[in-house]
């Protein structure tokens, strides 16, 4: 069976342009916060609603995808986006644009599950790694054109340009979509949506139970048990509950989306490269944006070879090759001082360890812990821990900065990576399919 090349395109590029906006955004953030006169707290609570948005919609959206059909699904969450990007460039105020920014991770939540679920359908069962791979080298290769583009169009064009760049990609993945086979559809409960909005509620207060201090942490930390209370009673009472409960009352599902977390803690400290090497070793701003290209590059090219490599002897040993790359990448960022040699090192260690975790391997993983029909709740679940470790690494590792320097941060980085591999060992591995050769008949 050959992967179906049309349809797959559609849901490369409607991935392309979710990662794209991820990366472009960075280089203009100050343009923003000044167009807007806020400053940078309340700047980064764009950050925090676009990630809350996009989790609560993963989960709900993928679900929908195996109920509904992925395509259709996905085509809604191009269209939130590509018209949430639009209100973001015309927004007129702050708190329009903040709304905007829900909207968007809302609609990226649509995108990412299914357009992965309906993608790896293209593929034969014995090369569904492969398939995962190829969505990571589209990852990666956002990763690597969208700071350049970014800074590019916030230069010349001004910060609204980041957002109306996605109004033609949108247009173009609509146009596409007639290229796409219809999905199939399966008549099923939908998840309870009071589950998900309780888990919203849990995450967002425990996310502000960090940043925050003083009397309102302890206000924080109460809303937080509240809403965790309410999850978990209507996780016990609905029909459909909002998280399939059946693999994460496992030891190993609980230990894979540990995992999961901390692949997402590590892969927010990305953010932070740029100012380590201002600091010590007295990189330029121009410059220091351009730090994280050898990691960019080296993840790009290896996301595809971790695919292939998962599809011949399984994630589990992938994803600990990777989180041990991470690992030394962190040693290296950590011990002082800090070389122009190690670092590009080290950035490499990182690139091969985004590459071999992100992608491929951990959604191979999750898939292997689902039913073949729970796909999209099955990729759902998994973006969702990462993204919580992407939402509270910054947190996290900056209050280890903030006691022991990067050394601190970066050695953080190392010890969630190891502490991961463990997670991962702890997970039944899943066993690569073999390919049956055709017997010719006499």
């Amino acid at each position: 069976m050959r992967p179906n090349a049309r349809a797959l395109s559609v849901y490369l590029v409607g991935i392309f342009m979710g990662a794209l906006d991820t990366n472009v955004l960075a280089p203009v953030f100050p343009l923003i916060m000044r167009h807007f006169q806020v400053g940078l707290g309340a700047a980064a609570w764009t950050i925090t609603v676009y990630t809350v948005a996009y989790i609560a919609s993963t989960v709900l959206s993928g679900a929908w995808g195996d109920r509904l059909g992925h395509k259709r699904v996905f085509l809604w969450g191009i269209l939130a986006f590509m018209l949430a990007s639009l209100l973001a460039a015309l927004s007129p105020n702050f708190g329009i644009f903040m709304v905007a920014r829900a909207i968007q991770g809302a609609g990226a939540g649509a995108v990412y599950p299914n357009a992965q679920a309906e993608g790896i359908k293209a593929f034969p069962a014995e090369r569904r790694g492969m398939a995962l791979g190829i969505f990571g080298a589209v990852f990666g290769m956002a990763s690597v054109l969208g700071p350049t583009l970014g800074g590019l169009l916030g230069q010349y064009l001004g910060w609204q340009s980041v957002f109306l760049i996605n109004v033609p990609i949108a247009l173009i993945v609509l146009g596409m979509a007639s290229r796409a086979p219809a999905s199939d559809v399966e008549e099923r409960s939908m998840p309870d949506w009071i589950g998900g909005v309780s888990f919203s509620l849990m995450l967002t207060f425990g996310l502000l139970v960090l940043a925050a201090s003083g009397l309102s942490r302890v206000v924080f930390l109460v809303a937080g048990l509240a809403a965790l209370g309410l999850f978990l009673w209507r996780e016990r009472r609905a029909s459909v509950p909002f998280l399939d409960p059946s693999p994460l009352s496992q030891g190993s599902g609980v230990s894979m989306m540990v995992g999961a977390a901390l692949i997402g803690l590590d892969m927010s400290a990305a953010v932070f490269v740029p100012t380590l090497v201002q600091r010590t070793l007295h990189f330029s701003v121009l410059a220091s944006g351009l730090a994280l290209l050898p990691a960019a590059f080296s993840g790009a090219i290896l996301s595809g070879v971790g695919g292939v490599m998962v599809d011949r002897v399984g994630p589990r040993k992938i994803l600990v090759v990777g989180l041990l790359a991470g690992a030394v990448g962190g040693l290296l960022l950590a011990w002082p001082p800090l070389t122009l040699v190690r670092f590009l090192v080290a950035m490499v260690f990182f690139g091969i360890g985004t590459a071999f975790t992100m992608g491929a391997p951990l959604n191979r993983m999750a898939l292997g812990l689902y039913r073949e029909n729970q796909a999209g709740e099955a990729l759902s679940v998994a973006a969702v821990f990462r993204g919580i470790g992407m939402s509270s690494g910054p947190i996290i590792l900056t209050a280890a900065e903030a006691a022991r320097g990067f050394s601190g941060m970066f050695g953080a980085v190392m010890i969630a990576s190891l502490v991961g591999v463990g997670a991962f060992l702890m997970v039944p591995d899943v066993k690569p399919k073999k390919t049956t050769p055709a017997v010719s008949e006499t």
